[in-house]
């Protein structure tokens, strides 16, 4: 089966939420089955996400009809089984008991509809990839040490003006134990989710807002527990779970 090919323009139009229905729904169908387009996509909307920052003013439109209808799209599409259709859009993450598995040529599709919500409702960055906490800053080496050994709950002080929340512990599909924490600096939050691989703790995801206290944007949430989602995490670990995984060295 030959695939579709989208040029640059339409997944462009995608990105800006002016692509009409038809052409929407097929770029969405050949993204379950496509990781280079899917990557492709990214780009466009990474770049969105730089025009947004430098022409602020946009931010404070509504989000086009038509790229929030794909973004509900995608995520329910990557969130149902083989045999499940449920009418929810938004996903309960820490209401389940137990992930649903997103089929295998899906893995990429949830990450990609997390980047497009992240965007559509106004979190100032985001980043979905693979980056090390590498202990080589003073910095840096403290932050991987909290998150070795520092329960859920905690807030820590790093550095001189950052704060370091930590806020949940999870186990992923590939039994890694990732974290969501919370890192406060003067002007801005980012809320990240690290999985530890080996020794090395791995950003996953991390989001960037302007700072506020008290709280976590519920839009910065909703991205992140999508996320969580898309990589079969189960439900937070309790603390004496915590503590035992915590306990264990990395192999």
């Amino acid at each position: 089966m030959t695939m579709e090919h989208f040029d640059d323009e339409t997944l462009m139009a995608f990105a800006d939420g002016e692509l009409d229905e038809a052409t929407s729904l097929r770029l969405e169908t050949a993204l379950e089955t496509d990781e280079a387009l899917a990557e492709r996509l990214v780009v466009f909307l990474e770049t969105r996400v730089a025009l947004a920052a430098a022409m602020k003013p946009l931010i404070d439109e509504p989000v086009p009809d038509a790229l929030a209808a794909s973004v509900r799209r995608m995520v329910e599409k990557a969130e149902a089984g083989p045999s499940r259709a449920e009418d929810d859009n938004i996903i309960g993450f820490r209401r389940r008991e137990k992930p649903e598995a997103p089929r295998p040529e899906q893995h990429w599709l949830m990450p990609v509809a997390a980047s497009i919500l992240a965007i559509v409702t106004g979190v100032g960055g985001f980043m979905a990839g693979r980056s090390s906490v590498e202990p080589g800053s003073s910095f840096e080496s403290a932050l991987s040490a909290a998150l070795d050994r520092q329960p859920s709950g905690s807030d820590i002080v790093l550095g001189q003006s950052e704060g370091l929340r930590i806020v949940a512990s999870f186990v992923d599909r590939q039994g890694e134990l990732c974290r969501e924490y919370e890192l406060k600096r003067q002007q801005e939050s980012t809320v990240t989710v690290a999985c530890r691989s080996g020794g090395t703790w791995v950003t996953r995801l991390a989001l960037s807002s302007p700072r506020t206290d008290g709280y976590v944007p519920a839009s910065s949430q909703e991205t992140i527990d999508t996320y969580l989602a898309s990589i079969e995490a189960g439900t937070p670990l309790s603390a004496e779970e915590e503590q035992r995984v915590l306990a264990r060295r990395p192999e």
